[in-house]
Parts: C-alpha cells; sequence; structure tokens
C-alpha cells in the first residue's frame, strides 16, 4: 500500500471520529487510532484549513495534560457551516431541502413537477430550486454537493436512467442534461433506494443492520440494507419489489407488462382507479363529497380520507390492497429476514388506519421464525427520499470522495 493511500486511510478515520464523537481532543484521537500526536496534528490541521469540516476550540480546562506539560487541544466537527442540498424529483412535487452535516434542515422548498411541460421544464425547475439555496445558505457556510433522487431504474455504472414509467422517460442521461447548470458536485439515485440510505444514515433504527424500506406511493419500490450495507445489485436496480407476483389470475396489468404485479394492485394509481369506480357506480356517496362530485379529483389520499370517514366502499378498496401488500412483505421477509420493515410513500401518510390494516394481514403469510417482524412507518415521512439524497452526499464526504473537487468553486459561493 503506498503512502498517498495510508494518509487518506487515516484521514478518513480521524475525520469520522471526530463526526462521531462531534469534540474530541488531538491526543484522545492519538490514543484511539495508534497514530502519532504529529500525524494526527498534520492530518487535523488539513481538515480545519483546507477542508473546513473541523474547527480548533481551544484547549481543555480540565486536569488532563500531555506528557509534555501542555493541555490538550479539542477539535469539533464543523457541522453546521457545511450545507448538503437534497431533492426529491417526484412525478407530482419538486421538493428540496437545505441541510447541514449535523442533518438539520435549514430551509425547504416544494414546488409542482408539472411534467406535462416537457423534460427541459423539469431541468430547470432543479437548476432554480439549486439556486434559491445556494443565495438562503448562511454568508459563512459551504455547499458541497447536489443528491438527487428519482424515480426509475438508475444503472449505478452508466448513470442512465434506463426506465422510469412515472415520468415516461426512457435511456435518460440525467448527469448530461444537469452538468454546466448546476455548478456543484452533483449525484442522483434511485428514490427508494435513498429512502433506504437516509434510513441507514439518519432514521430511528438503533443500530440495526438489516432492513428493509417500501415506498409505496405512485409506484410501489424497496430499497434494502443487508449487514449494514445498502443493496444495489449488478446493474443497480434490487429492490424492484413492486413486481413480485402476488395474484397470478389478475387481470390487472402493470406498466412492465406482466399481470398480478404488486404494483398493478396495490399502489396509489389503483387506489385511484378503484376509487373513482366507486364513485362512477355510485357506491360511495362520501367519495362524491370529498371528490365535490368530480371522479377526476379522486386520488388515493381523498380514498384514504373516506375511508378513515367510515367509506364502505373505501375501506373494502384499503383492505384489498393492504392484502397484496401483506402478502409481498412477507415474501421479502421470509426471504431476507430483516429486523423491521419501513413503510413510506403517499400511502403510508394513512398513519394507523393503513398500518393496523397490514399488521392484521401479515402473519398468515410470514414463517413462524418471522412473526416478530416489526412494521414501522419511514422515520421521515415526506423528506424521506430527501434525507436520503441527503445521505449520498454526505457518504461522499465522509469518504473524501469529494476531497478532489476545486475548492474554488465552492468558495465561488461565498463571492
Amino acid at each position: 500500500m503506498d503512502s498517498v493511500t495510508i494518509k487518506m486511510i487515516n484521514k478518513k478515520r480521524i475525520l469520522n471520529l471526530i463526526k462521531e464523537r462531534y469534540q474530541i481532543s488531538r491526543s484522545e484521537i492519538s490514543k484511539e487510532t495508534g497514530l502519532t500526536h504529529p500525524t494526527v496534528s498534520r492530518i487535523v490541521d488539513g481538515l480545519v484549513h483546507k477542508d473546513q469540516l473541523v474547527k480548533y476550540m481551544g484547549v481543555g480546562n480540565g486536569n488532563v495534560h500531555h506528557k509534555n506539560g501542555r493541555p490538550p487541544v479539542i477539535v469539533q466537527f464543523k457541522g453546521e457551516d457545511n450545507n448538503i442540498i437534497g431533492i426529491d424529483l417526484g412525478a407530482t412535487y419538486i421538493r428540496g431541502c437545505l441541510i447541514n452535516l449535523n442533518a438539520t434542515c435549514l430551509s425547504e422548498i416544494q414546488i409542482p413537477t408539472e411534467i406535462n411541460k416537457g423534460f427541459d421544464s423539469i431541468i430547470e425547475k432543479i437548476n432554480q430550486i439549486v439556486e434559491k439555496f445556494k443565495k438562503r445558505k448562511g454568508p459563512n457556510a459551504q455547499i458541497w454537493g447536489v443528491g438527487i433522487g428519482v424515480a426509475g431504474l438508475v444503472n449505478k455504472d452508466t448513470g442512465i436512467i434506463e426506465s422510469s414509467p412515472d415520468f415516461g422517460w426512457t435511456n435518460v442521461d440525467l448527469r448530461k442534461e444537469l452538468e454546466g447548470k448546476i455548478n456543484l458536485p452533483f449525484f442522483y439515485d434511485n428514490s427508494t433506494r435513498l429512502m433506504a440510505l437516509g434510513e441507514l444514515r439518519f432514521g430511528n433504527k438503533q443500530n440495526m443492520n438489516n432492513f428493509a424500506v417500501i415506498n409505496v406511493g405512485y409506484g410501489i419500490a424497496a430499497g434494502l440494507v443487508v449487514e449494514g450495507k445498502l443493496v444495489r445489485g449488478d446493474s443497480g436496480y434490487a429492490g424492484e419489489f413492486g413486481h413480485i407476483l402476488v395474484d397470478s389470475t389478475s387481470k390487472v396489468q402493470c406498466d412492465c407488462g406482466m399481470y398480478g404485479c404488486i404494483e398493478a394492485l396495490a399502489s396509489g394509481h389503483r387506489i385511484a382507479n378503484l376509487g373513482i369506480k366507486a364513485f362512477e357506480s355510485g357506491e360511495s356517496d362520501i367519495l362524491k363529497e370529498l371528490s365535490g362530485n368530480r371522479s377526476s379529483n379522486i386520488d388515493a389520499e381523498i380514498v384514504g380520507k373516506a375511508a378513515k370517514k367510515g367509506d364502505r366502499a373505501s375501506i373494502q378498496i384499503y383492505d384489498e390492497i393492504t392484502e397484496y401488500l401483506a402478502k409481498g412483505i412477507a415474501t421479502l421477509a421470509n426471504l431476507l429476514n430483516p429486523e423491521v420493515v419501513f413503510i413510506g410513500g403517499g400511502i403510508s401518510l394513512n398513519g394507523k388506519f393503513f398500518f393496523d390494516l397490514i399488521e392484521k394481514k401479515i402473519s398468515k403469510y410470514l414463517l413462524s421464525s418471522k412473526s416478530n417482524l416489526k412494521i414501522k412507518a419511514s422515520s421521515f415521512e415526506e423528506q424521506e427520499t430527501t434525507m436520503g439524497a441527503v445521505s449520498l452526499i454526505m457518504d461522499k464526504i465522509m469518504n473524501l470522495e469529494l476531497h478532489a473537487y476545486n475548492h474554488e468553486n465552492i468558495q465561488r459561493q461565498e463571492r
């Protein structure tokens, strides 16, 4: 192993230790890493003055001193002045958050996606959000990068979005379209996979290393964490939970071309269609009331509201779709043995009503050894993909993968 690689490894160890402890003395760093005091001092100095990820806090005021008699120098992770932009590129809304490295959301933006206005309009809206956040950051803060979560099959090697039914995209190179517009490092990945990454990095997971995040919205997908690592698969397509076959006799066709997929039978799109049918057949006065007597206004959210108001037709719809979801979640649990399955996405916002239905149905599909499986709501509700997108950049910062990025470009933000 060459000296450059060794230096980089040592720098990562020290940076991650400082972040984990938040505040620590250089002598403690030396003791915990086994590195010499001069080596620690040199690396910390670089993290303070060049990378600006750490700051000096003065000397300790206790009775602990170096063997040379000097008090220890205290350093602290500089999370507050280092920011990340996270963007959830959804089919209905584009949501953005400016978040510091302490995971505090400083500012939020939400604008309609308006898919009907075309691809170029969506690219321009992403750029507008980034520019607004640049203006909103603190005077002494820097933005390290932009993370973007997008629904679709994102090839992990090429970055090509090979398919996104939500947007009607095929073989879209988002990097090529955004380069030259966003003057910051930016990275993107499948939104549900990023939900799992956000749960891993920032969620209330209590050191869990094996869990799944199911995203139930317009479509359905999963993000998987196995032994503490995000599962991407060979090309980056792992987690297509929505295309598990749960009804071989179904005549409902999925966008993938198959019949009886979970996504075809239990997504927000399916709930809305079933709600419209109930409206048009005169089965629900509550749906008529909530929709303003217009079937075109009916979506999964309205059907959920009607169900919670006691509407029999809407309760039946949710009873049906949760049966399919329970069957799919049990299949995943029997295969991977996760400690917890988190459920996020718009449909999960129905809260206790929705989760009680899942809990009621799932046991009959689980192996007895998996009967203690926990089903929980995502930790971040509507910010779940945004937090995952932030995690994408956070990981790169802590692994020093943005170290080579020209600091001159970062400093431009301050001019």
